[in-house]
């Protein structure tokens, strides 16, 4: 990990990212999602993990509104090249997002993930529970509710999402 460089993506690195996004995910969906949150207006953070000049890594965050409040945020598209996974890049991307949203006051913060891998940084499907958005269950989990002025409410999303839900956003 040491080699590894995790900054703030820049706008005409966005058909990079999408790509990235399309080939961890094997599919276009997660690419649609960046480029609509980008273009829209939508993100709040995005952030790159970069080796020898490569992406190798990225996490999105956007804005989230709570009964019309925009005050959460949301983490996904989440991905990293395929030959990266399982090398720390992941866990690196999620707390220095977490830690953002975390200064920014943007929570609680929202994830349709992976039920065995989200938990490690606090996010919980029960602290979920008390929101109503278009998906719930054990992949939808939530992260610093318990310091959110916000503790329960109807979840809009950005328009990025419209349609069906991604199948796994992060």
């Amino acid at each position: 990990m040491s080699d590894i460089a995790i900054r703030p993506g820049r706008s005409e690195e966005l058909s990079d990212i999408a790509a990235l996004n399309d080939h961890a995910f094997g599919g276009p969906e997660e690419g649609r999602i960046t480029r609509a949150l980008w273009n829209n207006g939508d993100t709040l953070l995005s952030l790159v993990a970069v080796k020898d000049n490569k992406l190798v890594g990225h996490i999105e965050m956007f804005r989230i509104r709570v009964d019309g409040a925009d005050c959460a945020a949301g983490l996904g598209p989440m991905s990293i090249h395929p030959d990266y996974q399982k090398t720390g890049i992941g866990s690196a991307l999620v707390r220095r997002a977490l830690a953002a949203m975390h200064a920014a006051q943007r929570l609680p913060v929202f994830v349709l993930g992976h039920p065995d891998y989200y938990p490690r940084f606090g996010f919980s499907a029960d602290a979920a529970e008390a929101f109503s958005a278009p998906w719930s269950g054990p992949a939808f989990m939530a992260w610093g509710a318990d310091e959110a002025s916000v503790s329960e409410g109807q979840l809009t999303y950005p328009r990025a999402f419209a349609g069906d839900p991604p199948p796994n956003a992060a």
